[in-house]
């Protein structure tokens, strides 16, 4: 709820209304829907079962029809009287001798014309048992079985021969050599084993082969989504093909003797497993079983819920428009007083912002106007003569500060040197002359690096004066670099701190080395000493400036180091760095990186 309030203050207001009225109007249109849902869903419920019982009952009357073609031709074969009579010769071997003994002697070639004319029978095969040669057929490159003989051997035979006469149907997967010896499809496969009149006597063992396409194509046509699955069994529960999505949980339960044992008749033909609705549907006792199964979920919220959710989406976005409209009628006037305010801000104190409605809004903007009229009358009787008043007190201030005097000074002190014939002591006073010139000069508040750099270099000078032999010092900047624009006293103070706080406290001697480089479009400074170095937290306890009145009595330090962050931040934002590196007993290095300024 925080994050949520958070987020909603840091929006503009018309949006504000926008989310208001949705959070308002939402759980309105919400519960309307929701009512919809509750009195349409079990009507709803109801009718789509009805239309899948509907489907897969229509699906199973197809492929029934489908095999029932598939049956009566069979049939036909087992009463024609051509064939009986070659099933039941006592002379196969005479037969034999007759290589088209079943075009010549039975209505095979009439056979083979309503088996182009249908299509969907690929093989035929019909092994006499009394040894006459069986007739084969195959329209696909297929090719059977010739050996009567291999054929008893298989289990498919034993159940043909135990069913007598009863269909058998089986899947026959590409490549299989259970009854064919090259097999190029996929086929549905019926069995039987043909008996005389009397069913006393078998007669011969008949093979039909059925390109699986044709049920698959059935299975297909009755698929409304790629989320369900259709399977069609046997009657006694043997997979004959399956399209879609199936769960094989679902299918191990309605192949099992538990669903697959009870009496078609009785058994459910619509019921949820494995958060699976299931559907089946089984017309005959030795008929096919076809099952359809789709997702429960899918089934009772997606669909049932489509129409509340689909009117609830597009009240939603009906109504966007008509807020926004509202929401930049209302806000429009708080724009322009929020523009006038920012105008304010920047010190525009003309700003008067026009006053169209007598509300709430029309109050606060007249409030504004009056405010700007009365803060710029102030400013203009009382800030602006104060300042004035002040600015005189500095000039008078800097007035009694006159640098002239220390110039003059110095400049006597440097001739009586030069008369006594002291030339060093000339050319130190000489040298802390041009520093104080430079340092206490007015006007200038950005110069060259060079004159940075001269200022650097007179105080260094003077700073070996005073520590001789025990200081060391180079300066290398960049001749490319000199007349480029920097703030003045930005690396003096460094360079002085590195003396004062580095080198002042140490025996040894030491040295101190500033270089100025152009590297990747910016003016970069180093300013590095062999002191006595700093740890971590004392470089920390730098960067924490504190209370300012703190140090300002410092004569260099932390105050020093503020002064010039706070003077590059006012220049430069963000456009500059500042680094300091130290280890205690190794020194100290101070990095400036400035952007470039030509002179």
């Amino acid at each position: 709820m925080e994050k949520f309030r958070g987020w909603m203050n840091h929006l503009k207001l018309k949006h504000k209304i926008v989310v208001y009225v949705y959070l308002v109007i939402s759980p309105v249109f919400v519960m309307i829907a929701t009512g919809i849902f509750l009195g349409d869903s079990r009507a709803a419920l109801k009718q789509q079962e009805e239309a899948d019982l509907n489907t897969i009952q229509s699906l199973e009357d197809n492929i029934t029809s489908l095999q029932s073609d598939v049956v009566n031709f069979s049939v036909y074969m087992c009463i024609n009287n051509d064939i009986l009579a070659i099933l039941n010769s006592d002379e196969p071997e005479i037969l034999n001798l007759n290589s088209r003994i079943w075009r010549t002697d039975a209505p095979m070639e009439i056979l083979e014309d309503i088996i182009s004319i249908k299509g969907n029978i690929k093989t035929l095969a019909i092994y006499p048992e009394n040894g006459v040669n069986p007739y084969l057929r195959c329209l696909d490159a297929s090719s059977y079985l010739n050996n009567l003989e291999e054929i008893r051997e298989t289990d498919i035979y034993r159940s043909a021969v135990a069913g007598r006469g009863d269909i058998i149907w089986k899947k026959v997967p590409k490549g299989s050599s259970d009854t064919y010896q090259a097999n190029r499809t996929n086929k549905i496969v019926m069995y039987r084993e043909m008996y005389d009149l009397s069913k006393k006597k078998p007669l011969g063992y008949m093979v039909i082969g059925i390109d699986e396409e044709w049920y698959q194509e059935l299975c297909r046509n009755a698929l409304r989504n790629d989320r369900e699955g259709i399977i069609v069994l046997s009657w006694q529960g043997e997979e004959l093909t399956r399209v879609g999505e199936v769960d094989e949980e679902v299918l191990a339960y309605v192949q099992s003797e538990e669903y697959i044992g009870q009496d078609y008749r009785k058994r459910e033909n619509s019921f949820t497993y494995n958060g699976f609705r299931v559907f089946c549907s089984q017309s005959e006792k030795k008929g096919v079983l076809v099952m359809r199964m789709l997702p429960d979920s899918y089934r009772s919220v997606y669909r049932v819920a489509k129409l509340p959710l689909c009117l609830l989406a597009g009240l939603l976005i009906a109504m966007y428009p008509i807020l926004s409209i509202v929401s930049h009628v209302i806000s429009k006037p708080l724009v322009k007083l929020s523009a006038a305010m920012n105008q304010f801000k920047q010190g525009d104190f003309t700003q008067q912002v026009e006053v169209t409605a007598g509300d709430e809004v029309g109050e606060v903007t007249e409030c504004f106007n009056r405010m700007v009229l009365d803060i710029k009358e102030l400013i203009d009787k009382n800030y602006v003569m104060s300042l004035k008043e002040k600015e005189s007190e500095l000039l008078a201030l800097q007035a009694q500060i006159n640098p002239h005097f220390l110039y003059n000074t110095l400049d006597s002190l440097y001739w009586r040197a030069m008369d006594g014939d002291n030339e060093d002591l000339a050319e130190d006073i000489y040298t802390l002359s041009q520093l104080f010139r430079m340092v206490l000069g007015q006007g200038q508040s950005i110069i060259s690096v060079s004159q940075e750099i001269e200022l650097v270099r007179c105080y260094l000078q003077i700073q070996k004066m005073r520590f001789t032999a025990r200081l060391e010092y180079e300066i290398d900047v960049e001749e490319e670099i000199q007349n480029c624009r920097i703030p003045k006293l930005i690396l003096q103070p460094f360079v002085e701190n590195a003396i004062v706080h580095g080198l002042e406290n140490q025996q040894d001697a030491g040295s101190v080395t500033v270089t100025g480089r152009r590297r990747e479009g910016y003016l970069e400074f180093r300013i590095q000493d062999t002191g006595v170095g700093m740890s971590r937290e004392q470089i920390d306890a730098i960067w924490d400036m504190g209370d300012t009145r703190e140090y300002a009595s410092q004569r260099i330090g932390r105050y020093a180091i503020k002064n010039v962050r706070e003077r590059l931040e006012l220049k430069y934002k963000e456009a500059y760095q500042m680094k300091i590196e130290s280890k205690v007993g190794q020194g100290t290095v101070v990095m400036i990186r400035l952007p470039i300024e030509e002179g």
